[in-house]
């Protein structure tokens, strides 16, 4: 094979890579899977394909198709009989799986964002403020139902996320912490479960700290409180470790600044603040920027280096002491005075 045959196969290859990075299908397999609720017709014991066209009221041919792509996916399996069985992945699109993800897979505001993301990348709005009208977080905020299915997922996300640095943060938070922009309590629960005398008070907004599930107050007595309040205005100063958990990576370098600067004017003496982000290298392949994108198109914020990191923290009058890796997406990175 000559040199001129190889460069020829190669990029071959290469065309049919780029091609599946393209393809929107599997997303939409997902999409419709998760919006017909099929993983909710499938008991553990499997069901038959005519059967789960009944049950769902959709066209048998056609949902066959489906599952037949969702077994590409490796979603469900098909037997030779045509009964189909949810594989583990599968089970995560049924309603009410802890840490499920249909809800997420059902959301059509997420993908149709992306429409004009060229347009934001060259310097306009998010892209989901030029298909939507409004920023996420409005749009979230105005729909109850969206708002609790937001902080359901965010709550599941912190324990899988947070975990790893666990171990960290019950060792290096004072014993007074807020935890800023908590949501509806996933690393307060880490915290208060895993530790026994941090006292944790959680803040956030007021329609977001009326989600919070009456059991971690009950659970831990004198140990838990919160406060109502938009972190753009009000902070609860005089803590020992202000935690902002997946926080400032929503927002653009001057409302991430401006938030960093009134938790600096919150802190007491020795006080630190601790933000559980991804810290992206500074160079070279990094698998965490197709977050930075994610951030990009539907908040404007922006996932950063250890140097973009630390120039935020010296914009807020802190410097970056320490950043912990824990060999999970997230590690904490430490502020102080």
């Amino acid at each position: 094979m000559t040199d001129l045959d190889l460069d020829d196969v190669n990029l071959d290859r290469e065309r049919l890579r780029l091609a599946e990075l393209f393809d929107v299908a599997p997303s939409r397999v997902l999409h419709a899977f998760s919006v017909l609720g099929v993983a909710d017709h499938i008991p553990d014991a499997g069901t038959g394909l005519d059967a789960l066209a009944t049950a769902l009221d959709t066209d048998p041919g056609r949902l066959a198709r489906l599952v037949r792509a969702a077994e590409c996916l490796d979603v469900v399996r098909v037997d030779a009989d045509r009964t189909v069985r949810l594989t583990p992945a599968g089970t995560l699109l049924r309603s009410g799986q802890p840490g499920g993800l249909r809800a997420e897979f059902s959301d059509n505001s997420l993908f149709t964002a992306w429409g004009p993301f060229a347009d934001c990348v060259r310097g306009g709005r998010p892209s989901y403020e030029l298909v939507h009208g409004t920023a996420i977080f409005d749009a979230i905020g105005d729909d109850p139902e969206a708002l609790a299915t937001f902080h359901e997922h965010m709550r599941t996300r912190a324990a899988r996320l947070y975990r790893p640095l666990l171990p960290f943060l019950l060792d290096r938070c004072a014993p007074d912490v807020v935890d800023v922009a908590g949501g509806t309590g996933g690393l307060a629960r880490l915290l208060l479960e895993h530790g026994t005398t941090h006292h944790v008070t959680l803040t956030d907004l007021p329609e977001v700290i009326a989600l919070v599930p009456d059991e971690l107050a009950r659970r831990h007595p004198g140990r838990f409180a919160t406060v109502a309040a938009d972190m753009r205005e009000h902070i609860p100063p005089g803590h020992g470790t202000y935690v902002l958990g997946s926080v400032l990576h929503d927002w653009p370098d001057a409302e991430a600044g401006r938030l960093l600067t009134r938790c600096a004017r919150a802190m007491g003496p020795g006080s630190e603040v601790i933000l559980l982000e991804r810290v992206l290298s500074e160079t070279g392949p990094d698998p965490r920027t197709m977050g930075d994108m994610w951030m990009m198109a539907m908040t404007g914020g922006q996932e950063r280096t250890r140097a973009q990191w630390a120039a935020l923290a010296s914009g807020a009058g802190l410097s970056l002491r320490e950043v912990h890796d824990a060999g999970g997406e997230l590690s904490a990175v430490v502020l102080a005075h």
